[in-house]
């Protein structure tokens, strides 16, 4: 299936770019008011600013978002604005009514949002939401911190600010009991979300400068792997064992390509996803600790920007 017409957002950074629920995915577009595009996944052609939907409620440009793994229409996102807002996207929200004609498109405004979240000095560059807990929310920012909020109460519930430098990239292990991060100072740490609080980190995870992206793998949540580039400027992967982060158990070099990876893990059949940023292909792994084994690779004509999965339940 194909959508087109999209007018994308110019803004870099740290972020997929698209992300989806099993209903809808979004894509940040260029304009005033940090704009979103809301795509149904059943309704694929092309996109027309006045016929579909549109969120709109920052005042500058949408960096992040996410989908709420437990409400598929509920969506969460972070702004050069130093905001963090949530959003409900309407069931009746359509750009086509019931004779199947195109309807004028409507947007959803600053006022729409369900709960506003201010707290970082700086813009948010990356925000995510809990995988096991309703409505708690992680989120980084250029302030150098990593914050944990409580989405009903609107407050923020623990803060970190042990980094020395901008983040590259965090996440939730699958029973969201700890956070693991990278930073431009090279160091990978894993932080308790309860306390806020460094638990572990390694130095030096990386040679090259570039960024450094993560995630989980594994039946259990004991590993995950580092993506980022050695002192040439290739690519590399590293699997490390959270119960002893001092020694990689397995480092993969990859190619030569200068785009960040996006590393995605499918935990039922224990195949990570690797696409970067301008790459022309998609490559799969089996991770097996202490092992991973390339698989295969799909190989497109046109780079890439972004990528995401859908949920299986999509």
């Amino acid at each position: 299936m194909c959508w087109s017409g999209f007018r994308l957002a110019t803004a870099t950074g740290e972020q997929q770019y698209i992300k989806a629920s099993a209903k809808y995915f979004a894509i940040a577009l260029a304009g005033g008011g940090g704009p979103l595009a809301i795509c149904s996944l059943d309704r694929p052609g092309r996109f027309e600013p006045g016929t579909s939907q549109i969120l709109s409620g920052h005042s500058g440009n949408v960096l992040d978002f996410d989908w709420n793994p437990f409400d598929d229409t509920m969506l969460a996102t972070a702004s050069e604005d130093t905001s963090i807002k949530l959003w409900t996207i309407p069931d009746d929200w359509e750009p086509i009514d019931s004779n199947g004609n195109a309807k004028s498109g409507t947007s959803l405004e600053s006022d729409a949002a369900l709960v506003e979240l201010v707290g970082h000095r700086k813009k948010v560059t990356l925000v995510r939401f809990h995988p096991t807990a309703s409505n708690v929310l992680g989120s980084a920012a250029s302030d150098m911190t990593v914050k944990v909020w409580d989405c009903e109460r609107g407050e923020c519930v623990s803060s970190c600010d042990e980094f020395g430098d901008l983040l590259h990239d965090f996440v939730w292990d699958y029973r969201g009991d700890n956070i693991a991060t990278s930073c431009k100072d090279k160091t990978l740490r894993l932080i308790d979300p309860r306390t806020g609080k460094v638990t572990q980190s390694i130095a030096n995870a990386h040679e090259g400068a570039k960024s450094v992206k993560l995630a989980y793998v594994g039946d259990d949540a004991s590993h995950f792997v580092s993506v980022g580039f050695n002192k040439t400027s290739a690519r590399e992967m590293k699997l490390l064992d959270i119960k002893n982060l001092s020694t990689p158990i397995h480092t993969e070099k990859i190619d030569t390509a200068s785009g960040a990876f996006v590393p995605l893990f499918d935990k039922d059949a224990n195949v990570l996803y690797m696409c970067g940023k301008g790459d022309v292909k998609l490559g799969y792994y089996e991770v097996e600790p202490p092992k991973i084994h390339a698989l295969s690779e799909f190989r497109s004509t046109t780079p890439g920007k972004g990528y995401c999965s859908v949920p299986k339940l999509g």
